[in-house]
């Protein structure tokens, strides 16, 4: 039976509207009856249960979220099984949309705002990458930007279905065998479309430079007219340097996408440093705008709204200070006059 709004899931969750359909299943906002807690249900078609890499990917999911938990990475309350043997994990619910989307009615994104996402991406790879796991499909459609309830802006990385665990432990959550390739095409690291089997975090690095570049110039670094002959660029042929596209560019940022896009992964840095790159590039990015437009940005609206009540307030406030300090000053200098001060 198809599921619908209105349906009680677990005896608790009351599904609220689809928010989208994939090969394995559906997405849906819901909410917990018994705490009033709004949530995202990810729940698997029973048709497709049978798969069992389907059904290994949904639960390496939910085990790779689990260990790691991060403000970038989608949060994972829950895993249960609905009444019909279907399962779902109850995950964090978010406000906005994935970078893919604003992509593709944007064109470009602004410098400033996705390296502050992106340095928050990079920081939850580097604790993930710490625990052995390697995300292994980062694309736009796996980074979701979430508007936080105080206003902010943050990515969240979604989908570690296909994650692998390379550090020795009891836990394998790898899906493949050595020599096969996974992922998506356009975003893999050359170790990646190369079928190697000693991936490490750095792929992972790859697929953000990847994801930088296509952010900033609306083009991806390699492509081609069928999967083949993709492959063979990404494994032969360097990509060509973003400042080509974007001759603006500050210098760092240009730097920043072209050692991720090293096809020596010796010559990539790691999470952990490219965070620290990301960082130190949107601190001179915003100085400059500070410098150059007084602050205001695009993506600063949901805080710096002329219509919005945060900026209102602001507004007011700093107006009464400085009606305050302008009283005082009128008052000090009346005092000076009519009483002969100095």
């Amino acid at each position: 039976m198809a599921l619908q709004e209105g349906d009680i899931i677990h005896s608790r969750y009351e599904l609220l509207r689809l928010i989208g359909t994939g090969t394995s299943g559906a997405v849906w906002a819901a909410r917990n009856k018994l705490i009033d807690r709004d949530v995202a249900l990810k729940i698997m078609e029973p048709e497709v249960m049978s798969d069992k890499v389907l059904l290994r990917r949904f639960f390496n999911e939910a085990k790779a979220i689990g260990r790691v938990n991060h403000p970038s990475i989608v949060g994972i309350f829950d895993l249960g099984q609905a009444e019909d043997g279907s399962p779902f994990l109850v995950l964090e619910m978010l406000d906005g949309e994935p970078l893919n989307t604003r992509i593709q009615r944007e064109g470009a994104i602004e410098p400033e705002t996705l390296l502050d996402v992106c340095a928050g991406v990079a920081k939850a790879l580097d604790l993930a990458h710490k625990q052995g796991i390697v995300h292994r499909d980062l694309k736009p459609a796996n980074i979701y930007l979430h508007r936080t309830s105080t206003g902010g802006l943050i990515g969240k990385i979604l989908d570690f279905g296909i994650s692998k665990v390379v550090s020795s432990g009891t836990h394998n959550f790898s899906l493949t065998k050595t020599g096969t390739v996974v992922g998506s095409p356009a975003y893999m690291s050359p170790e990646q479309a190369a079928g190697r089997d000693d991936i490490d975090g750095r792929a992972d690095v790859w697929s953000l430079g990847v994801v930088l570049y296509e952010a900033l110039t609306g083009q991806l670094p390699h492509e081609a007219p069928n999967y083949n002959a993709l492959m063979v660029r990404i494994l032969t042929q360097d990509a060509p340097s973003i400042a080509q596209r974007m001759p603006e560019l500050n210098p760092k940022v240009v730097d920043i996408v072209d050692t991720c896009l090293s096809r020596d992964r010796e010559q990539r840095v790691f999470a952990g440093q490219l965070s620290a790159m990301l960082e130190a590039a949107t601190r001179e990015l915003r100085a400059a705008r500070f410098r150059r437009s007084g602050g205001r940005r695009r993506d600063d609206t949901a805080l710096l709204d002329d219509e919005g009540g945060g900026y209102r307030t602001l507004k007011l406030v700093l107006a009464a200070v400085g009606t305050f300090v302008v009283g005082s000053l009128a008052g000090i200098l009346a005092g000076y006059y009519l009483f002969g001060g100095g």
